[in-house]
């Protein structure tokens, strides 16, 4: 999933220009799992920004389980608050910034405002703790490091074990956070894989880390297209 925490409401309104009337638009899988952006947001959303004198034409949350990033749905949603959305001049998205692309083409090019910060993509621990153990990176090695990313987990990013400034378990950059490569030799020690640690990782190939990416899903190939080049897979067979 990805996290995102709502923005200061006075930098929301600093995005507005006088008179500017807006439709809030939520997500009711990422953004209410986060309290960013579900229903009950939405509505708060709508409150706070009559109070300090903005016009709201409405607002409208994805049913919940559904995300705002699949373009189908936006539409749908959209056309279910015709009223609202065609009377405003702007959209407020308190949602991840797929969310905000995808209601800029369900509006075809219609004025947006990011309404949060979107902070990672996680793992939601529970309903109250999400946290990061993937940086999308599109390179995965976590085979030889026990399923556990040292992008991720290791404050400098270290490929090939821990810089030598941790103490007790805990990492030099930051005391509070566990040693990324700690958890990670712990984790091939309880599998028995401690020989996995002497293999040399390559440099990470960045490239497929550029953006935007792509994957095309049409047909019975899978396509991601970055700077790296093209790579094509059979969804079906491979």
């Amino acid at each position: 999933m990805h996290a995102t925490i709502q923005k200061p409401i006075d930098e929301i309104i600093g995005y507005l220009k006088n008179g500017e009337k807006v439709f809030i638009v939520g997500c009711g899988n990422c953004a209410e799992k986060c309290r960013s952006g579900g229903e009950e947001q939405v509505q708060d959303m709508i409150r706070r920004l009559k109070e300090k004198g903005v016009e709201v034409s409405g607002g409208a949350c994805t049913a919940s389980g559904s995300s705002l990033c699949k373009l189908s749905t936006c539409r749908k949603l959209f056309e279910e608050n015709r009223d609202g959305v065609e009377k405003a001049d702007s959209f407020i998205i308190l949602a991840c910034g797929q969310g905000i692309h995808t209601v800029m083409d369900a509006t075809d090019g219609g004025n947006v405002h990011p309404g949060c910060d979107t902070i990672f993509g996680g793992e939601t621990v529970n309903d109250d703790f999400i946290t990061e153990y993937c940086s999308l990176c599109g390179e995965c090695i976590v085979e030889d490091t026990g399923g556990l990313c040292p992008i991720t987990l290791c404050s400098k990013g270290l490929l090939n074990g821990p810089c030598g400034g941790s103490k007790d378990g805990k990492c030099e950059v930051d005391k509070d956070k566990d040693c990324g490569w700690q958890l990670i030799y712990d984790r091939l020690k309880s599998k028995e894989k401690l020989n996995l640690m002497q293999q040399y990782q390559k440099p990470k190939n960045y490239a497929r880390w550029s953006r935007p990416r792509q994957l095309n899903l049409e047909g019975s190939k899978a396509t991601f297209k970055s700077l790296a080049g093209l790579r094509t897979v059979n969804s079906k067979t491979d």
